[in-house]
Order: structure tokens, then C-alpha cells, then sequence
């Protein structure tokens, strides 16, 4: 071989040689970037939106979290048999860029009063358009709220979804007792026990708020009564007492949301009472709670089991095999930090900090 020959091999030897180099090491990369990422929380909600403006707080916090890239919200599903419940959500996933995700609805449920800021919130025109555009409706027949978490759960990974429920837990019971049909040959016990990791409830009294029944168990108390007997997955329950010692600050409302005027969620606060007003976050915890539970924000009772009796009381018995638990305050400094995270996430706003 003469020199030119052997040149010219030499040089496409290393070229063919720094791009195999160069190939391994963004493979390398591209490996070590995904296993530094963490998986998406699958989510699923359920809410009754209509009766509380704390459900549009929590809603918001999901799609933040969605958009930052914490969790895929999977569905919602309403338990709170109002139409205008379906349009006014509906309406909030497209203010939210979340158009065609899955909702169901509890058909015959609870609560079917329009209550303070659906219609109206709806309704609401400013510099001449509506702020929700809602594409869907009572008319379109959405599935029963059980149907469509049996569908959702039977395409997710095992002991992987983190359920959320604030509202009466229609939908819940009647997952429970559904039997198998086209999305799964289980019964619905056994596919929640097969598919979800843990449910996250606000509901109940405990502690020194355990002196009256929560509102969210009385409006539906069989379903309930229901949940929280045959549940097979650990839950974590967020009482009255929780949301109540924690308020969300209506200079948030006022400040922290661009066009606050015409924003969905603020011109809805405003609409469910007279301003000013600091709103409790009874819904607001469970969501924080269920997604970010390594910060550590609340304290958790010890491991037993919750069941609820026939007046609607929250009862709770120790016990190490137990899969319940509820939050709890360990200090009033905590409060302020609690409220500064949750302020951080309805918001989305990095300059409000955690």
C-alpha cells in the first residue's frame, strides 16, 4: 500500500471510528438523562366541583403539576350530579390546554343544586367573550364516573396510580361494586387492588375536629361507608380539622394570576363569596399530600383502620395492619409553610416560593 492509499484508509478508519465514539457517548447520555428523570405520576381526580371553590383550587394544582411534568392527569370524574358541573369542567381543561381528557359522571348522585359559580362562572363575559368554552355537555352522554375509572385502570401498570377524590365518594362505590365487562374481567375491588398504589380522600373528622360528621361522607354516607370498608389500597385521608386550620389567601386571588380579571378560577372565587375572604383548603391538602408526600408537610397518624359509623362520625382504631392513615399538623409553624406550597402550586408561579 503507498502513502496516499494508506492516507486515505488511515482517515476513514477514524472517521468511521470517531463517529461509533460519538454515537456511544449520546447513547450514554440519552441513558442517563432518562434514568435521572422520574416517571409521571399517573393521576386520576375526583371531584365535585360546584359545591366548593376549593375543587377549582385543587384542579388548578393538578394541571401545574401536569405541566411542570409531575404527573399524567389520566381523567377526572365528577360526583357531583349537576350538569353544569360537566360544562364548567370541561371548559376549565380547554382554559387549561387539556381538551379531549376522559370525564365521567355520576349519573343519579349527590348534590343536583347548581350551587354558587357554575352557571355563573359559565355564564360571565368580559371584553366581550365568554371565559369558558365548554364543548361538552349533559347531551353527550359521558360515561357513568365508575365506567370510565375501569377503563382507565385497566391500561395502567400495576400498583401505579395515585387516585384523589374531594367529594362524596359516589363514583368510588360504585367502582367497587362493579363487575367485570369489556375493560376487565376483574371485579372492581380487584382491579383497584391490582392497579392503584394509594387514594388520597379529603373526608372525616379527626382529632379534636372528630365532634360532628364531615359533610363530604353525609352526602353520600352508604358510598362512604362503602370506600373506606372495602378499599384494598392504603388511603390517606385529609380531615375537616386540616383544611380548616389552613386558609388560602385571597391576595393570591387578587396578584398572583395574570389577567386576574378575566382568569376562570379568580373570577369564580370572587363569584362563591364577597371578597376579601381567605378560603380553607380542605381539597387543596389532599392533593398535596398525594403528590409530593416526600417533603413532608404534614404529619401522618399512626397506621389503622377508618370506618364510618351510622350517623356519619369518623372513627379510627390503631392497628399495625391497617392500611388508613390521616394527616395531622405537627406544629403551628408548619401552617405557613404548607400555605406557601400550596399558594406556589394553584399558582405555577417560581417568583412564589415553596
Amino acid at each position: 500500500m503507498n502513502h496516499y492509499l494508506f492516507k486515505d484508509f488511515f482517515l476513514k478508519k477514524l472517521e468511521r471510528c470517531t463517529v461509533l465514539a460519538i454515537l456511544i457517548l449520546l447513547t450514554l447520555c440519552s441513558c442517563t438523562r432518562q434514568e435521572g428523570v422520574p416517571d409521571r405520576i399517573p393521576v386520576i381526580f375526583d371531584t365535585d366541583a360546584g359545591n366548593d371553590i376549593d375543587d377549582v383550587l385543587a384542579m388548578q394544582m393538578l394541571f401545574n403539576y401536569e405541566k411542570a411534568g409531575k404527573i399524567d392527569l389520566l381523567g377526572i370524574t365528577i360526583c357531583k350530579s349537576n350538569p353544569y358541573a360537566i360544562e364548567y369542567i370541561d371548559g376549565y381543561c380547554r382554559f387549561n390546554d387539556r381538551n379531549e381528557i376522559p370525564l365521567g359522571y355520576a349519573y343519579n348522585g349527590a348534590n343536583p343544586e347548581d350551587g354558587n359559580y357554575l352557571r355563573q362562572t359559565l355564564d360571565t363575559i368580559i371584553d366581550g367573550n365568554r371565559i369558558l368554552h365548554p364543548q361538552r355537555s349533559i347531551k353527550d352522554n359521558l360515561p357513568e364516573g365508575y365506567k370510565l375509572l375501569r377503563k382507565i385502570l385497566a391500561t395502567q401498570k400495576d400498583n401505579s396510580v395515585v387516585f384523589i377524590a374531594v367529594g362524596p365518594e359516589t363514583n368510588l362505590a360504585r367502582l367497587l361494586s362493579s363487575t367485570a365487562d369489556e375493560y376487565s374481567e376483574l371485579d372492581g375491588r380487584s382491579l383497584v387492588a391490582q392497579k392503584v398504589k394509594l387514594l388520597s380522600v379529603m373526608g372525616g373528622r379527626f382529632g379534636n375536629g372528630a365532634d360532628s360528621p364531615e359533610w363530604n361522607v353525609m352526602q353520600d354516607l352508604k358510598a362512604a361507608q362503602t370506600t373506606f370498608e372495602e378499599w384494598p389500597t392504603p388511603i390517606v385521608t385529609s380531615g375537616w380539622e386540616i383544611g380548616t386550620s389552613i386558609v388560602y389567601p385571597h391576595q393570591s386571588i387578587l396578584n398572583d394570576f395574570p389577567n386576574s380579571y378575566k382568569h376562570p378560577l379568580c373570577v369564580s372565587y370572587k363569584i362563591y363569596q364577597q371578597m376579601p375572604y381567605d378560603r380553607e383548603t380542605w381539597d387543596l391538602t389532599s392533593v398535596l399530600q398525594a403528590i409530593e408526600p416526600e417533603r413532608n408537610l404534614f404529619g401522618l397518624s399512626e397506621k389503622g383502620i377508618i370506618s364510618i359509623d351510622s350517623t356519619g362520625q369518623s372513627l379510627f382504631a390503631p392497628s399495625k395492619e391497617g392500611k388508613h392513615q390521616y394527616l395531622t399538623i405537627r406544629e403551628k409553624n408548619d401552617i405557613q409553610a404548607i400555605t406557601d406550597a400550596l399558594v406556589y402550586q394553584v399558582t405555577g408561579k417560581a417568583n412564589v416560593k415553596p
